[in-house]
């Protein structure tokens, strides 16, 4: 005998049970428009707070990462000297590469050379460059004795000392990060001092306190 399928009232729960198709409750029901513009909102202001420290932070990585190649630089300087049995300088210029082992440094730039004193020998030569496009860094080196006299690099003797008059140092900032923490500005310049003797120290001038180590003093 044929039966007719139960009809849709069979299969809608019976009285007193919950239906299994109702409506959404209050507490189950999407966001507003209202209140996803809230979240955006307040996205965009994190967002905005968090830039400039960003940037801050990326600004004081570039300076230390210069001052700490120079550092590399200047050990392998003093190394070559004792090594060639000869003196070799560390000298700042604006053509870095062998092309311009015989011009005269400069007391502030964005790369050095090593070379031997007598500019016969080109050993090595660092520019300060960012990316592989090779764009200039924003970060500038200054050399200037310890009384504030202009320099532009040091020369290492056979035996390690130098022939500085004068604690020799050398000054790294950032062009358009702003002014040093010790001019109340947002950078942490730092500075690279070479003693007479050939020592060498990586240090932040903006320290006044002579027991911290990371003072110039």
């Amino acid at each position: 005998m044929y039966r007719r399928p139960p009809s849709l009232d069979f299969i809608l729960p019976t009285a007193g049970l919950k239906p299994t198709m109702a409506r959404l409750s209050t507490n189950e029901r999407g966001f507003s428009l209202v209140e996803a513009m809230i979240v955006v909102a307040i996205m965009a202001i994190l967002l905005a707070l968090a830039l400039p420290m960003t940037a801050s932070y990326m600004d004081n990585s570039r300076v230390r990462n210069a001052a700490e190649v120079f550092v590399s630089s200047v050990m392998t300087a003093k190394a070559e000297a004792a090594q060639r049995n000869t003196r070799v300088e560390i000298v700042l210029l604006a053509d870095t590469t062998a092309a311009g082992l015989t011009t005269a440094g400069i007391s502030a730039a964005k790369g050095w050379a090593i070379r031997t004193f007598d500019q016969t020998v080109h050993i090595e030569g660092v520019d300060l460059v960012e990316g592989s496009g090779g764009t200039s860094s924003p970060v500038t080196v200054t050399a200037v004795d310890q009384d504030g006299g202009a320099l532009d690099g040091v020369v290492f003797g056979s035996l390690g000392g130098t022939t500085l008059a004068k604690r020799a140092d050398f000054n790294f900032t950032h062009d358009t990060g702003g002014n040093c923490i010790a001019a109340a500005g947002p950078i942490r310049c730092l500075r690279v001092t070479v003693t007479t003797t050939g020592r060498v120290k990586l240090c932040d001038p903006s320290i006044a306190d002579l027991s911290d180590t990371r003072s110039c003093n």
